[in-house]
């Protein structure tokens, strides 16, 4: 692709089949996170078998995921790219993504997105990243649903089985950001947050599907790439490892581990913003619509903790261009019929099975 952006910037205007539940009565999603893809050619190991292998595990993972999960919407949750990348230029970018992209374009599957805090690191701007995602005809991410702090927050409703126009459910999909920064637009320590014009427009969106819903809050999930602060009230610590509970041991000999997690692992400390930003879910419960919200961005969690009525779900990351063991994706399964119902399950792939 050539250098100049008039090209990627054009978004195209294609007229695209809603979201349904399927004729039983459900919704299959695949959340994908932390792929960190790099192309190997601008890798600098001196191994350049390294970098190669790399990228044909993390979209090994990618492919056995879809495989298994047969989904009807793929989502990707952050820190899809690994923007920090020195060697970095928008014509490797435009690879990259799509090779990523190829992987549900071959298959025609729906594709929705938010951003990590480092697809754009090094000012790789959001918006140039989103047009190039929004050349596949499929997916159905947009840059926002209107003018507030971000790229990429928007909602995805899915329509029921009925073939009515009616929303059954819907999905919200937040851009966390990248790096709180001071007035003058410097970088900070830690990590930034959903803004309050966001939640904003969350709460106003979400006031205007309850109303045609009959004034009842319509069942709503949630995706983003950083956790909200109140998975830290779900934790606890130990000066040792506790018999039958699941939990990890920090550099400093503190036990770490949620005693109220339904399933799954906490391998590390949770990364929420900086700060003491709670206000993005205290808005979910006083609006109550949101049953569950799925995160990304810490690679080697895949918990599920209940807070408040609301789970919170952390999930593998995918790529082996960064840190972790552990590869692979999350299940979701929806119920028209009862919505309360998410039927989710962490998926462990070892990239090098067949």
């Amino acid at each position: 692709m050539a250098s100049g952006l008039p090209h990627i910037l054009k978004q195209r205007q294609i007229q695209k089949e809603p979201l349904r539940f399927r004729e039983d009565g459900t919704f299959h999603i695949l959340q994908l996170s932390d792929i960190h893809l790099v192309d190997p050619e601008m890798d600098d190991d001196p191994d350049p078998s390294i970098p190669k292998r790399h990228e044909q595990r993390t979209l090994a993972v990618m492919e056995q995921c879809v495989e298994r999960t047969n989904p009807d919407l793929v989502v990707l949750t952050g820190d899809i790219v690994s923007g920090y990348w020195e060697e970095y230029n928008y014509d490797y970018l435009y690879k990259v993504i799509g090779r990523i992209v190829d992987v549900f374009a071959r298959r025609n599957l729906p594709l929705a997105l938010v951003f990590g805090n480092h697809d754009s690191e090094l000012n790789f701007h959001r918006e140039i990243q989103m047009s190039m995602y929004l050349e596949y005809p499929n997916c159905r991410a947009t840059f926002n649903a209107e003018d507030m702090t971000g790229c990429g927050t928007y909602n995805l409703p899915i329509l029921s089985r009925d073939g009515s126009a009616r929303k059954a459910f819907n999905l919200w999909l937040f851009d966390s950001n990248d790096y709180p920064r001071d007035h003058a637009g410097k970088f900070q320590e830690g990590y930034d947050y959903v803004h309050p014009d966001q939640i904003a427009w969350y709460e106003r969106t979400a006031a205007a599907l309850r109303a045609e819903n009959g004034g009842t809050p319509l069942p709503s999930i949630l995706f983003q790439h950083i956790p909200v602060q109140q998975e830290y009230d779900c934790i606890r610590t130990a000066d040792a490892p506790i018999e039958g509970v699941a939990g990890f041991m920090d550099d400093d000999g503190k036990f770490w581990y949620m005693p109220d997690a339904i399933c799954g692992r906490l391998r590390e400390k949770p990364c929420p913003p900086a700060g003491n930003h709670r206000e993005q879910f205290d808005s979910w419960v006083k609006t109550g619509d949101i049953l569950a919200a799925f995160f990304g961005h810490d690679h080697v969690n895949d918990f599920l903790v209940e807070k408040d009525g609301i789970l919170l779900v952390q999930t593998l990351g995918a790529g082996y261009f960064t840190y972790g063991r552990e590869r692979g994706g999350r299940s979701i399964i929806l119920h028209e019929d009862d919505p309360r119902r998410i039927d989710t399950e962490s998926i462990e792939i070892f990239a090098d099975e067949k």
